[in-house]
C-alpha cells in the first residue's frame, strides 16, 4: 500500500490548538515560548506533534483511527523542537496515554492562568523537576543464541580460558550455562564469535527476546544476561560486583588505594569526588578501621511491553583495607548511617556521577555483541510538578544533556544499519524453521 499523502489540519483546528496552548511548549517544565520574539520579528518555534501518528508506521500509530480524526486539534500537542524530537524518539515512554495527559494538564493550566492570575503565574507557583533514578534503554538484543556445550559450573574456568585471549580481551561477554547449554547474545552461527570451540555448532538455536519475556524462567534468563553484560563492561573500568548485596562498587586505585573521579556536577561544574576513601574520626583525627567505596545497585527493568530502563540506587561498600571485605557485625548500621545523610541533592549528585561514569560522559553507552547491542541513554528521566515550593530551597541545577558529535552520530547510525539487517535475516531464518516444522 502506498504512503498516504499528508493533509494539513483545517484552520479551525489550528486555532483551537494554538489558543489552548497559551504560546507555551506543553512539555512539563519547559515553558519555552512557541512564538519567540527576536528583535522586531517573531519566529515560530511551535511544532505540532501528532499524539497518534498520521502515518500508519509513525510513532504511536493506530491504523483504526480515521484520517479525519488524526488531523483534529485533540490529536495534536504543541511542543518546542527539542521536546518534539524527544517524545518521538522514546515513543514507548511517551505513549498515547502519557501525551494526552500531558496535553490535558497543560491546557487546563493555561486556562486557569488566563482566568485567575494572568500576571502572577511565576510568583504564585513553582515548577520543579522530579528526576527518576533510571536511564532509558533505546536498544536491546532481539535474540539470544543457545547451543549444547560440555562446560558446566565445575569447569567454567576452562571456558574463561577460551574467552580470555588477546583477540577477545576487550569483548564484553556475558553468558549463562543452563541445562547443558550455553546462552549468550553473541550470534553462535558466526565463525568469529568469541565462544567458538566451546559448543556444538550443529545444535545452535536462536530465540526471540519478545518470546522469552513472556515466560518467567526465560524472562529471568534474559535479565541475567543483561546484568552480566553490564558487570562485564564495568569490570574493565575497575568496578566490581558484590553478589551477596547485589551492588557494584568502585575498586581501589592500583597505586594509592584512594581513588577519585572527575565529572561534571549538577551545577555544571567540573568536580572531583573521592569514590574510594579512608574516613577520619573528627574528634581524634584517627583513621577509622574501614574504607568507604561508592557503590550502586544497578539493574535492568522492564517497565512496558517494549520499554526497558536501567535503575540506579546509590549505596556504599566497606572494606577493611581497600580490598578485603569489612565483615564486622556493625557494618549494616554503618552503611545505614552513611546513607541517612544522603539527602535529595546528594542523592541526585550520585546519580549524576554514576550516569557520567557508565556512559563516559557521552550521549549514550553502547555494549556491543558483534551484530547486537545494549544502548543506555545518558539522560535521567524526569517529570515536573507545579506547587508553592519550599522557601530558600532552590539549587543551582544545570540539566546535563550531552549533544551528539560526528563520532557518536555515526556510531549510532552504523549500529542501526547492522542490527536492522541482522534482525531481518534472523526473522527470515525463524520463519523458515517454523515452516519446515
Amino acid at each position: 500500500m502506498g504512503k498516504k499523502s499528508r493533509i494539513s489540519p483545517p484552520d479551525a483546528e489550528l486555532k483551537i490548538l494554538f489558543a489552548k496552548s497559551g504560546n507555551v511548549c506543553a512539555f512539563p517544565g519547559c515553558n519555552t515560548a512557541i512564538i519567540a520574539e527576536e528583535g522586531d520579528e517573531r519566529r515560530p518555534l511551535a511544532e505540532m506533534a501528532h499524539i497518534i501518528a498520521y502515518e500508519d508506521n509513525g510513532p504511536r500509530a493506530d491504523p483504526a483511527l480515521s484520517m479525519k480524526d488524526r488531523n483534529k486539534a485533540s490529536n495534536f500537542i504543541l511542543l518546542c523542537p527539542t521536546h518534539h524530537a524527544l517524545v518521538d524518539k522514546f515513543e514507548y515512554q511517551y505513549n498515547v496515554h502519557v501525551l494526552r495527559e500531558m496535553k490535558r494538564i497543560h491546557e487546563d493550566e493555561m486556562s486557569t492562568i488566563t482566568r485567575n492570575f494572568p500576571d502572577n503565574r511565576e510568583q504564585s507557583l513553582k515548577t520543579e523537576s522530579l528526576h527518576a533514578s533510571i536511564l532509558p534503554i533505546s536498544r536491546l538484543p532481539r535474540f539470544i543464541f543457545s547451543a549444547n556445550t560440555p562446560y558446566r559450573k565445575n569447569n567454567v574456568l576452562e571456558l574463561f580460558d577460551i574467552l580470555n585471549t588477546s583477540e577477545h580481551k576487550n569483548v564484553i561477554y556475558a553468558f549463562e550455562l543452563r541445562d547443558k547449554r550455553l546462552y549468550t547474545f553473541f550470534d553462535l552461527n558466526k565463525p568469529e564469535n568469541p565462544f567458538r570451540g566451546a559448543y556444538d555448532q550443529t545444535s545452535v538455536e536462536s530465540l526471540k527476546a519478545t518470546d522469552l519475556w513472556l515466560k518467567p524462567d526465560t524472562y529471568r534468563l534474559y535479565i541475567a544476561l543483561l546484568n552480566r553484560s553490564l558487570t562485564s563492561y564495568l569490570k574493565k573500568l575497575r568496578v566490581a560486583y558484590d553478589a551477596e548485596h547485589h551492588r557494584h562498587y568502585f575498586q581501589s586505585d592500583r597505586n594509592s588505594i584512594e581513588r577519585k573521579y572527575t565529572y561534571v556536577s549538577l551545577a555544571g561544574k567540573k568536580t572531583e569526588k573521592a569514590i574510594v576513601h579512608h574516613p577520619i574520626t573528627k574528634k581524634t583525627g584517627i583513621p577509622k578501621p574501614y574504607w568507604v567505596h561508592c557503590a550502586a545497585n544497578l539493574s535492568f527493568q522492564q517497565v512496558a511491553p517494549r520499554q526497558w530502563v536501567l535503575t540506579m540506587r546509590p549505596e556504599r561498600h566497606l572494606t577493611k583495607d581497600g580490598y578485603e571485605p569489612y565483615t564486622h557485625s556493625s557494618i549494616g548500621s554503618k552503611i545505614t548511617r552513611i546513607k541517612s545523610t544522603m539527602y535529595n541533592w546528594q542523592y541526585l549528585q550520585e546519580l549524576q556521577l554514576w550516569r557520567e561514569f557508565i556512559t563516559n560522559a557521552k550521549p549514550r553507552c553502547t555494549l556491543r555483541f558483534e551484530n547486537q547491542s545494549i544502548v543506555i541513554e545518558n539522560q535521567l528521566l524526569e517529570e515536573t510538578i507545579t506547587w508553592v515550593g519550599v522557601p530558600d530551597d532552590e539549587k543551582d541545577f544545570v540539566a546535563q544533556i550531552h549533544e551528539e558529535d560526528l563520532f557518536t552520530f555515526m556510531e549510532n547510525r552504523l549500529i542501526d544499519e547492522v542490527e536492522n539487517s541482522t534482525e531481518e535475516e534472523l526473522e527470515e531464518e525463524l520463519l523458515l524453521d517454523e515452516y519446515e516444522e
